[in-house]
């Protein structure tokens, strides 16, 4: 079943939104109501789906690459100022206080486990999602939440996007 995203496209552009609907599956919705030409059904939806949960999947083995790759290097570049602060009994001001915390390797490794927790937190939500629809059986309709519409929601703006503004 081909999607039909043209419109859906075209109307989240314009400022609607997608949201689960009344008899199942989802549909964009606007200022005015519901949309004509944008209902998605459950089928379509785990068409969709199918491609973003192996993106999910390289993205998230790429983030544990990147990080393991930055905490070591970070805690590499910080043992150098330590032997050296050691022997010259300075410390540099930059690493005093609350903004050399933040600023410095224990700041830099919060924020990239920060950044792979809630990568690991948004694959989680789609392998649920998925696992939702792969229960229900075939030609039944789905109820969606409004966390699971914003989902598929944001799987369809980063589809809409042009190849060379997209990070991934």
């Amino acid at each position: 079943m081909p999607l039909p995203l043209i419109p859906i496209i075209t109307a989240l552009a314009t400022g609607g939104t997608l949201v689960p609907h009344a008899a199942g599956g989802m549909i964009v919705t606007s200022t005015a109501g519901y949309v004509a030409g944008t209902y998605l059904s459950t089928s379509a939806i785990t068409g969709l789906l199918t491609g973003a949960t192996a993106t999910v999947g390289a993205g998230i083995a790429l983030a544990l690459t990147s990080m393991k790759g930055l905490m070591g290097a970070t805690l590499a570049r910080t043992a150098a100022p330590v032997v050296a602060t050691t022997t010259a009994t300075t410390v540099p001001s930059a690493a005093t206080g609350v903004l050399g915390f933040l600023t410095g390797p224990v700041g830099i490794v919060l924020a990239v486990v920060g950044a792979v927790l809630g990568i690991v937190y948004g694959a989680y939500r789609i392998f649920m999602l998925n696992r939702k629809l792969a229960d229900t059986p075939k030609d039944e309709e789905v109820q969606f939440t409004e966390n699971e519409a914003k989902i598929v929601e944001g799987i369809i703006k980063k589809l809409a996007e042009k190849p060379e503004n997209r990070m991934s």
